[in-house]
C-alpha cells in the first residue's frame, strides 16, 4: 500500500458568532484527502481529516512543507503489509523540524494524522473508536462518550433571550451539561446572563468560558461574583501560556478550571502540569486533538498526565468534532464536544449523532464516519474536485 495523492482545500466555517475573544465571522478550516492504492468495493480507499474551530486553515503549510514529505517518503516507512502506522507516519511528516517553536504547524500535522487515522480504521473495518480501544486494550469499550455542548455566544440584540434559545436547543437535542460565553461585557451584565441561563439548564449542568480574557484582578472579581452559584467549570479564565496566572487563579479558586485548548504540544502540556498549578481531583485538560499534532501527541499527552497521578475521565477534548468524540470513546475519556447550534457547517458535523440524557453514541461505519453526513459535500467538495 501506498498514498498516492494527498488534496487539501480551505473550507469557510464563517458564522455569526462571538466569544470575548474572537469573531467566528471569518473562520475557516482545512480539510484533507489521502488517497491509497488500497481498492475497496471498486474504489479507492481515501482517509478524511476535517480541522479543528477557532485557529484557521493551514494550507501554505500543508502544501509547502507536509504534503510533499510525506508523498515522497517510502510506504515501507509507514505500512508494514497489513495496516498504515500512523506513529511512523507522524515522524515522516515532523523529519527536519526543529524543536520547539510549534505554532500553526501543529494544526497542519494534526489534520493530516486525523486523516491517517481514519484511514487506518478503514483498513481495519471498524469505526475509530473501536480501532482505538483495541489499540489502548480495552476491549469493553461502548461507543458512548459523556458529551457537553457548548454555545452561549453574545448575541449583538436580545442577548438574554437569544441565550435562553440556545441552551433549550440544547436540552430539546438531549444535553444534560452546557457551556456559555463570559468576559465580554461588565461583570453585571455577565451575571444576569449566567443567572438566566442557570435558570434553563439547572444546578451544576452550566459551565462558563471566558476565552483567556481574565488577568488577576478580573479572574478574582469573576470568581467572587461566582462563589456560591452551581458551576460545573470555568474555562481558559487567563491566557494560555502564562502559567503563573493560571496557578495563582487555581490557588484561589474553589470551582474547578478546564484548561488547555490553546496549548498545542507534548512540551506546552508539560510545563502546564509543572507550572499551571492544576487540581487532579477536580479540574478539566482540554488540549485539542487536532490542533496539537494529532492522536499521536494527544497519546502521549495522556501517559504524561498518567505518570502525574491523572485520570482519563478529566480530559475533555475541545472542539466539538467527530474526531474528538472517536478519540473520547475509544480513549476513556471524560467528556468531549458538541456544538449545540447545527446552523453552521461546523454544528453540523456532529448533528447526526444521537444524544440522549447526555450520552453520545458513536457511529459503526468504518473510520471516522465523514461519508455518512449530509454535509459531507460541503466538507470536501473542494478537495474531491482534485
Amino acid at each position: 500500500m501506498r498514498i498516492v495523492a494527498i488534496h487539501e482545500a480551505t473550507v469557510p466555517l464563517s458564522v455569526a458568532a462571538r466569544s470575548a475573544n474572537i469573531s467566528f465571522d471569518a473562520m475557516t478550516a482545512s480539510a484533507v484527502a489521502l488517497v491509497t492504492d488500497v481498492v475497496r468495493e471498486g474504489r479507492p480507499l481515501v482517509g478524511y481529516g476535517f480541522d479543528t474551530i477557532g485557529r484557521y486553515g493551514h494550507g501554505g503549510l500543508l502544501r509547502e512543507r507536509f504534503i510533499p514529505r510525506l508523498l515522497s517518503a517510502d510506504p515501507e516507512l509507514y505500512w508494514d503489509g497489513a495496516q498504515i502506522d500512523p506513529d511512523a507516519v507522524w515522524r515522516i511528516l515532523m523529519a527536519n523540524e526543529k524543536f520547539g517553536g510549534h505554532g500553526e504547524r501543529s494544526g497542519a500535522v494534526g489534520v493530516i494524522d486525523a486523516a491517517v487515522w481514519d484511514l487506518a480504521a478503514k483498513i481495519a473495518g471498524v469505526p475509530l473508536w473501536r480501532y482505538l480501544a483495541d489499540l489502548d486494550g480495552q476491549a469493553d469499550a461502548p461507543g458512548r462518550v459523556a458529551v457537553y455542548a457548548s454555545g452561549g455566544h453574545y448575541a449583538d440584540e436580545n442577548d438574554r433571550e437569544v441565550l435562553r434559545a440556545d441552551l433549550q436547543k440544547g436540552i430539546d437535542a438531549g444535553h444534560t451539561r452546557m457551556k456559555i460565553k463570559i468576559g465580554a461585557a461588565p461583570l453585571a451584565d455577565d451575571m444576569a446572563r449566567i443567572e438566566a441561563a442557570l435558570a434553563v439548564v439547572g444546578d451544576g449542568a452550566l459551565a462558563l468560558d471566558a476565552n483567556g480574557i481574565f488577568d488577576l484582578t478580573t479572574a478574582r472579581a469573576y470568581l467572587a461574583a461566582l462563589a456560591g452559584y452551581p458551576i460545573a467549570w470555568l474555562e481558559e479564565p487567563g491566557t494560555a501560556l502564562d502559567y503563573a496566572l493560571n496557578a495563582e487563579i487555581a490557588a484561589e479558586a474553589a470551582l474547578p478550571l478546564a484548561v488547555g485548548e490553546n496549548l498545542f504540544s507534548f512540551d506546552d502540556a508539560r510545563n502546564l502540569l509543572r507550572y499551571g498549578g492544576l487540581r487532579a481531583d477536580r479540574d478539566l485538560l482540554q488540549f485539542d486533538i487536532s490542533a496539537s499534532y494529532g492522536i499521536v501527541e494527544y497519546r502521549r499527552i495522556l501517559d504524561l498526565f498518567a505518570g502525574a497521578g491523572w485520570q482519563r475521565g478529566a480530559f475533555a477534548p475541545h472542539a466539538g468534532h467527530l474526531l474528538a468524540m472517536h478519540t473520547a470513546a475509544g480513549l476513556g475519556l471524560g467528556l468531549a464536544e458538541v456544538a449545540i447550534s447545527t446552523a453552521s457547517l461546523f454544528g453540523q458535523i456532529t448533528a447526526q449523532v444521537p444524544i440522549a440524557d447526555g450520552i453520545a453514541t458513536l457511529p459503526s461505519e468504518p473510520g471516522v464516519g465523514f461519508e455518512q453526513l449530509p454535509v459531507f459535500e460541503q466538507l470536501f467538495g473542494k478537495v474531491l474536485a482534485h
